[in-house]
């Protein structure tokens, strides 16, 4: 069980995490995160549960999660950003996760639009959700899942192979609180660096990239993109070479 009250005994932030919303067992924390917001929620407001059964993952994928093993949260921001700053918002989360991680004593890499991995093997994803109106951000929902305490022996066959824990890496367990709470300050801060100084966004995650110049493929509105990866421009879009040319894609619409 998590315990929110040791959570926010480790935050330093103003309003990331000041109200948490736990749940023993939900669908998807991103989904209950757009229903706290028909109903008022605070900017700030985390959604937090110990069991993620229909964990949602980048065009349409799932994402899997230990019952009581992993960290499975959404982050719901009512500020308004700028829509030209929507892509540093999901680099900006998966940043705070490497740091995250990082106290932990493991390095992590991130893989363009999503990925969090260790040794190659994914270890967690970012999922931002958003809501526009009058070319700016009405409403976001960060969801973030990072595979903490797992042990190899409970990933489904079909992604054993390409995906790891905090644990498996550092052959023993995490608390999972600490690592929450320390992902939301370091995400806090990110998030107040948008406005002011994007261009450290794009750097610090660029020195956290692990397949810089490297093939990639992903899916793009419905169509499946491959090409070489070879950095971000000044907004967080992901530069890839292509048979046609160079293309520049967002990770959020």
């Amino acid at each position: 069980m998590l315990f929110t009250q040791l959570i926010q005994a480790n935050l330093r932030t103003k309003a990331l995490g000041k109200k948490i919303e736990y749940y023993n067992r939900i669908g998807s924390t991103n989904s209950e995160a757009w229903e706290l917001l028909t109903l008022g929620a605070d900017h700030g407001t985390i959604v937090l549960t110990d069991h993620q059964f229909q964990g949602k993952g980048r065009a349409g994928n799932s994402w899997f999660m230990g019952a009581g093993k992993g960290l499975a949260m959404s982050v719901i921001l009512n500020n308004k950003y700028s829509l030209k700053f929507l892509g540093l918002i999901s680099l900006a989360a998966g940043i705070a996760a490497t740091k995250s991680i990082a106290q932990h004593g493991l390095d992590s890499k991130l893989k363009w639009p999503n990925d969090i991995l260790i040794n190659d093997k994914k270890v967690g994803g970012i999922l931002c959700e958003t809501k526009i109106k009058k070319n700016a951000v009405k409403n976001m929902v960060i969801g973030i899942g990072i595979n903490v305490n797992e042990a190899n022996n409970e990933f489904p066959d079909n992604i054993k192979d390409l995906s790891t824990s905090m644990a498996i890496c550092s052959n023993h367990p995490h608390q999972r609180e600490r690592v929450t709470a320390e992902l939301l300050n370091s995400l806090e801060s990110l998030l107040q660096m948008i406005d002011h100084d994007p261009n450290k966004i794009v750097h610090e995650w660029l020195d956290r990239c692990g397949h810089l110049n490297d093939p990639i493929r992903f899916i793009d509105q419905g169509k499946v993109i491959e090409g070489i990866f070879s950095g971000l421009d000044n907004l967080g879009n992901a530069k890839i070479k292509t048979d046609l040319g160079n293309r520049v894609y967002r990770s959020i619409y």
